[in-house]
């Protein structure tokens, strides 16, 4: 089968390189790389032209840059629809790939729609593992998807056919997203424990402070909560009401995790440990509440100037 691995690309002049010749050193060969440039303001396109002349002249990679800057989830469609293969695999411009990544995955969707290699090494900046997680995962694909513990693109692989495309609307949790609504619509999905993925961690892309990361969760809680089959709705009420506790708002956060305790399962070591970290933090408490206001402020202040 024809592979189409889709890398989108935003002022990644630093890691590019390395991610493309991630994806051309794949064991399984019959690939086609596609980069699309969301607009990058660095010296990236002219990396990609320089280093890979070669490769774009044959076919083997192509080049399609955005005309302005349209966020991730666009580019990565847009990827998908200038692609040919009957596979699509994505990987984010600072990620890696372990060689037999594809081949790997490649195996799994001849019997499914969608395979997911469950992250566990993270990369710093200059590539040296920072840790290697060693979480359980479930054997049940929906407690893994519902518990949000899924989403990472360049960890994901589907059928071209069975690819729903990432939701534009949303400038985070686009790719848990995905997840939910694939598994929702019957699709099959396919969980690997293979440790096939390097997740980079550096500066530009934790958001471990942006409460954006949060309201998305929270959007995504309302309009997916009524969906949520019964086995899988604590594990989902958990995993949000986490979200909202890490980033200050409290009292949403632990009205959803006491709704999650119906379930005994959510009581393991882990979930009570995040608890302790995150649910007494007055100081986040406060940021969350100042950052609402700020964020009120300025929308009338915009509705003011339009008037």
């Amino acid at each position: 089968m024809k592979v189409s691995v889709i890398i989108p690309v935003y002022n990644g002049e630093r890691y590019i390189v390395q991610a493309i010749l991630s994806a051309l050193g794949q064991t399984y060969k019959d690939t086609e790389i596609i980069i699309v440039d969301d607009a990058s303001t660095d010296k990236t396109p002219n990396i990609i032209q320089e280093k890979f002349k070669k490769e774009l002249q044959a076919g083997k990679i192509r080049y399609f840059r955005n005309q302005s800057n349209k966020e991730r989830s666009y580019t990565r469609n847009r990827g998908f629809q200038e692609s040919k293969g009957e596979c699509i695999f994505f990987l984010d411009y600072d990620d890696l790939w372990e060689p037999d990544y594809v081949e790997n995955s490649i195996n799994e969707l001849e019997n499914f729609d969608i395979v997911y290699s469950f992250p566990r090494t993270f990369i710093d900046e200059n590539g040296n593992i920072k840790r290697v997680s060693k979480k359980k995962i479930d054997a049940d694909s929906g407690k893994i998807i519902f518990s949000g513990n899924i989403g990472y693109p360049s960890a994901s692989g589907f059928k071209r056919d069975k690819f729903l495309k990432f939701r534009e609307d949303l400038s985070y949790r686009e790719d848990w997203e995905l997840f939910l609504r694939s598994y929702l619509s019957s699709l099959k999905i396919k969980i690997l424990d293979n440790n096939k993925i390097k997740i980079r961690e550096h500066t530009n892309r934790t958001s471990k402070n942006n409460i954006e990361m949060m309201l998305s969760t929270l959007k995504l809680y309302k309009e997916y909560k009524d969906r949520i089959p019964k086995e899988y709705r604590e594990f989902f009420y958990f995993h949000v009401g986490e979200m909202c506790l890490r980033f200050g708002n409290l009292p949403t956060g632990w009205y959803l995790v006491i709704k999650s305790f119906k379930n005994p399962e959510i009581f393991n070591k882990r979930n009570i440990i995040n608890l302790l970290k995150w649910g007494f933090r007055l100081d986040r408490f406060i940021s969350y509440l100042i950052s609402r206001v700020r964020k009120s402020v300025k929308i009338r202040d915009s509705s003011l100037r339009s008037e």
